[in-house]
């Protein structure tokens, strides 16, 4: 016979032991001597054919109605084939696994595992990569459990970038997400990555060329002012070398006496060292070569040509920009504005195209030539850096 509340409620209460009220369908009121009610349901397991007791829930929080409700669940569970009692711990399981796997656990994981290899990231960019985290994610994703994030959540954070006018940034950031959500779903926290598709919701982003110039006159001014710089030699001596060489700004900021062969006259970056993680070889000009000799006394029982002594590391990123800032160049030209300076007036002074890509360090796109040949036109790239660095000084002399 069914149960009511009014029986539920006006049970009595044994003086010891426990007492069982049914409800039919294997669903029962057990009351004890404490006062305290507890719903069961008792069913044949369709996994393991053997007796299970399941706790549904207390009486009275969880009422006869309710109580019912879940027992029919288990049923349907049942007759799935589903052990209720498994799936209530599975679930369970879950989560608490959700309650650890939140977006911010997995994704500094996943840039330690990323960060541990050298030949994928530089130390450089692997605090860019934390610190865009921490800045536009975590705040609003970090405590989320990783597997319930949703592709609309996941835009909401990247439209606020864009809001802010950050477009760029807010490609950088999705480019990080998504590959923080795919590793996710390599490790099976995640059932798919929410962010898979988002990109052409993103606003395009043309890019701009970093502040140079190419006039002849201009060059040749700006080399003289930076001869005259009244900063450390080690940021004067950087901003001489840079548009000899025209590398990226880390590269040679990072520069290592070990990496020079004085003799050869050339610089050897180890791909580790490399933002495409493909080894380069530098010529080296006279006039080069003269610069890091002068530094020799300064730095030359150290690891790192440009040493701060100060701070215990290399120069910062930001040593060569402030440097330019006063010298009068804010939004007119930047160390790595001098990778376009060469190249646009190399390419007008007619030298192989080729020469001056493999000088850049570009990767080919091509994927015919993707095995990076890092000597290729060395000779060639030698004599076109030295003509290159008399014409820099001769612009220089013509700015005197």
């Amino acid at each position: 016979m069914k149960l009511t509340d009014q029986q539920c409620k006006n049970a009595n209460v044994p003086s010891s032991g426990i007492t069982l009220l049914s409800d039919g369908g294997g669903l029962y009121l057990e009351i004890r001597a404490n006062g305290s009610k507890y719903w069961r349901m008792k069913y044949t397991s369709p996994i393991t054919k053997k007796q299970v007791t399941f706790h549904l829930g207390t009486y009275p929080e969880l009422n006869l109605k309710t109580a019912r409700m879940e027992c029919s669940k288990a049923r349907l569970l049942i007759t799935s084939g589903i052990d209720p009692k498994e799936e209530k711990q599975a679930n369970k399981t879950q989560q608490h696994e959700n309650r650890i796997n939140t977006f911010e656990t997995i994704a500094r994981k996943w840039h330690t595992d990323r960060a541990k290899h050298p030949d994928k990231w530089t130390p450089d960019h692997a605090s860019r990569v934390i610190r865009s985290l921490e800045l536009h994610v975590f705040p609003y994703l970090g405590k989320r459990p990783i597997a319930e994030i949703m592709p609309l959540e996941v835009l909401d954070v990247l439209k606020q970038i864009e809001q802010a006018g950050k477009y760029d940034t807010a490609h950088k950031v999705y480019d990080v997400v998504n590959q923080v959500f795919s590793y996710a779903v390599v490790l099976r926290l995640c059932v798919f990555n929410p962010a898979s598709e988002l990109r052409r919701e993103l606003a395009q982003v043309k890019q701009k060329p970093f502040p140079h110039i190419t006039d002849p006159k201009e060059i040749g001014e700006l080399l003289r002012r930076i001869d005259g710089y009244g900063g450390t030699i080690q940021v004067r001596t950087l901003l001489q070398i840079s548009p000899y060489v025209f590398t990226r700004p880390s590269e040679l900021r990072l520069i290592k006496w070990a990496e020079i062969d004085f003799q050869a006259a050339l610089w050897r970056k180890e791909e580790t060292e490399m933002k495409n993680g493909i080894p380069h070889l530098v010529p080296l000009s006279r006039q080069v070569i003269a610069l890091l000799e002068q530094m020799k006394p300064f730095t030359g029982h150290y690891e790192y040509v440009f040493y701060n002594k100060s701070t215990g590391k290399p120069l910062s990123d930001n040593a060569a920009n402030k440097a330019m800032h006063r010298l009068g160049y804010q939004g007119i030209a930047t160390p790595h504005g001098f990778r376009h300076t060469a190249s646009t007036n190399l390419n007008e002074m007619d030298y192989n195209r080729d020469w001056i890509e493999y000088q850049l360090a570009h990767k080919e796109k091509n994927s015919s030539r993707d095995s990076y040949n890092f000597a290729k036109y060395l000779d060639s790239r030698a004599k076109m850096l030295q003509e290159w660095a008399d014409y820099l000084d001769g612009l220089k002399q013509q700015a005197a």
